[in-house]
């Protein structure tokens, strides 16, 4: 099977920047997806709890589900700060990954292809200027 996303595996660098870039990305998508699931629930566990708490007498079957519903809140509550902390460092490691592929990418691998790139072209010019001189020669011949 042929990946649709060719993977740069041609430097570690890019690499790592362009997988820093997707956990940041997915860090993003992981916080808006656990943000709007446990608002869902807790909206439904308060839609439980808010009645009750209005009810000036409560059956006990009544303040069981007011217990459990509270706790459910609270649990919610948790799981939110929990996965908000496991996004919080995925997302510190994406940036730390990208930034330290991007800056590595920058002063090695792109210094030295530019560098490469200059040499070529000041090859070129040399060779085309020796072509030049060469043509030159042979379409002014010396009559000597």
């Amino acid at each position: 099977m042929q990946p649709s996303l060719p993977v740069p595996t041609d430097n570690i660098y890019k690499f790592a920047c362009l997988f820093g870039l997707a956990l940041i990305v997915s860090a993003i998508f992981s916080f808006v997806a656990s943000y709007s699931s446990s608002l869902d629930r807790k909206v439904r566990y308060s839609e439980v709890v808010i009645p009750l708490e209005a009810k000036a007498e409560r059956t006990k079957a009544e303040e069981d589900l007011l217990a459990m519903n509270r706790k459910l809140i609270a649990v919610t509550k948790d799981n939110e700060r929990s996965a908000n902390v496991l996004i919080g460092l995925v997302l510190g490691v994406g940036v730390l990954l990208s930034v330290y592929g991007a800056a590595k990418w920058h002063q090695v691998v792109q210094k030295r292809d530019d560098q490469l790139a200059e040499l070529q072209l000041r090859k070129l010019s040399a060779e085309v200027a020796r072509l030049e001189t060469a043509v030159s020669k042979v379409e002014t011949p010396n009559d000597g």
